[in-house]
C-alpha cells in the first residue's frame, strides 16, 4: 500500500512524556505512515518544546483549547492521507503496527474501519493494574470489554467493540456522506461516529494485528475524572441521536437514581440492595485471574466505577436538557473559546 495513505492524528495537552513515548514508538515501528499530526490542544509550551525534539518528522499544530470533536476534525481536516489512524497520546505501538494495517486495508477491501485491542504496559503499577482487570470484567466494562482488552484474531465487528485511542477510519468514506465527530462532547464522540458510519453502511474490522498498550491513570482522581466524563459524553450522545443509544449504559444512572429513591422512602430496601451489589461484586472480583491484593483492590473499585459513571451521565444529561430549555446557541457543555466554533473544520458535521 503507498505511504501516503495512511495519516496519523493525535491529540495532546500536558502529558509530556507519554506523547514522547507515543512519538517515539511510531517512528520505531518500522513502516511508516506518509504524516504524523500531533495536535497540542491549548497552551502548551513544554508539549510544544516535546515535539520540537521531532521536527521534520510529526507536524505540530497547535489549537486554541477546542473540545475534543472539534479538535480531531480540525486535524482530520487537514490530513492529507486517505486512512486516517486516530491514536490517544498515551498509547505506545509495536514494531510493525503499519504494516500490518496496510496488510489488512489490502485484505479487507469492503472495510472502512479497522480497529485493534489493548495490552497493559510492563511498566505499569499497581493501580494501572487494576485498571485494566476492572474494565476487562463484564461488571466493569459490560459489553464493552473487548475495547479494554487485546483482540483475538481477525473478524467483522460491530461499532460498539471500536475505541478512539486505536481506530482507523477512511476518509473519503466520512467525505462523501458529510460525517465527522459531533462537536462539543465531553467523551465518547467516537460512539456516535461510528454508529453513524454503520447506519450508511460502512464495513468494520477488528484485529489482533493492532493490539497496542495502552497506559491507564495511575491515581485515582484521574480515574474518576476520566470515568466522571466518560459518562457524561455517553449521556449527551444519547440525548443528541437515536444512534447515541446503548441500552447497557443506562443501567448505572437509573440503580443511582433508584437507590436514591429508596434511601428516602424504603431505607431499609437500600441496605439489601448494598447486600446484593457487594455480593455481585465480589462474585467478579474472585473470578478475576491475579494476586489476592488485585482482586481486593477491584472489588473495591467496583462502586467508584459506577457511581462516578452515573454521576456524570446524569450530569450530562441535565446538561443538554438546561441548554435545551435555555435555548443557548452553544452548548452548555461546549469548552471551546469564543467564536471558535464558527472557524473549526468541520464542527458538529454529521449531525442527525
Amino acid at each position: 500500500m503507498p505511504q501516503t495513505d495512511i495519516s496519523v492524528v493525535i491529540i495532546t495537552r500536558g502529558r509530556v512524556q507519554t506523547i514522547s513515548a507515543c512519538l517515539q514508538s511510531i517512528l520505531q515501528s518500522g513502516f511508516q505512515p506518509f504524516e504524523i499530526l500531533v495536535g497540542i490542544n491549548g497552551g502548551d509550551p513544554l508539549s510544544m518544546e516535546a515535539l520540537s525534539r521531532f521536527k521534520g518528522r510529526v507536524q505540530a499544530i497547535l489549537l486554541p483549547g477546542l473540545c475534543r470533536g472539534e479538535a480531531r476534525n480540525n486535524l482530520a481536516a487537514r490530513a492529507r492521507g486517505r486512512w486516517l489512524c486516530f491514536l490517544d497520546d498515551d498509547t505506545v505501538l509495536p514494531e510493525g503496527y503499519f504494516s500490518r494495517l496496510s496488510a489488512l486495508i489490502l485484505r479487507h477491501q469492503e472495510a472502512v474501519v479497522f480497529g485493534g485491542g489493548q495490552t497493559l504496559s510492563g511498566e505499569a503499577g499497581g493501580f494501572e493494574k487494576a485498571v485494566y482487570a476492572l474494565l476487562g470484567s463484564s461488571w466493569g466494562g459490560g459489553p464493552f470489554t473487548e475495547r479494554f482488552a487485546p483482540v483475538s484474531g481477525t473478524r467483522a465487528a460491530a461499532a460498539e467493540k471500536f475505541i478512539l485511542c486505536n481506530l482507523t477510519v477512511d476518509r473519503l468514506f466520512l467525505e462523501e456522506r458529510g460525517l465527522a465527530f459531533e462537536g462539543h462532547l465531553s467523551s465518547a464522540e467516537e460512539n456516535l461516529l461510528l454508529n453513524r458510519m454503520a447506519a450508511a453502511g460502512a464495513g468494520m474490522v477488528l484485529s489482533e494485528d493492532l493490539n497496542l498498550v495502552h497506559r491507564r491513570r495511575k491515581r485515582l482522581s484521574q480515574f474518576i475524572r476520566q470515568v466522571f466524563s466518560s459518562g457524561r459524553g455517553r449521556a449527551q450522545i444519547t440525548a443528541l441521536s437515536p444512534r447515541g443509544f446503548a441500552a447497557f449504559t443506562l443501567i448505572p444512572p437509573a440503580a443511582l437514581v433508584f437507590a436514591a429513591a429508596a434511601a428516602f422512602f424504603m431505607p431499609v430496601l437500600v441496605l439489601a440492595l448494598s447486600g446484593a451489589y457487594l455480593g455481585v461484586s465480589l462474585f467478579f472480583a474472585v473470578r478475576l485471574t491475579g494476586p489476592l491484593f488485585l482482586k481486593c483492590r477491584v472489588l473495591a473499585l467496583f462502586p467508584i466505577l459506577h457511581t462516578a459513571y452515573a454521576c456524570g451521565w446524569l450530569f450530562g444529561l441535565a446538561e443538554v436538557a438546561s441548554g435545551k430549555i435555555l435555548r443557548r446557541a452553544r452548548p452548555l457543555r461546549c469548552g471551546c473559546p469564543e467564536n471558535i466554533c464558527d472557524i473549526t473544520p468541520g464542527s458538529g458535521a454529521g449531525k442527525s
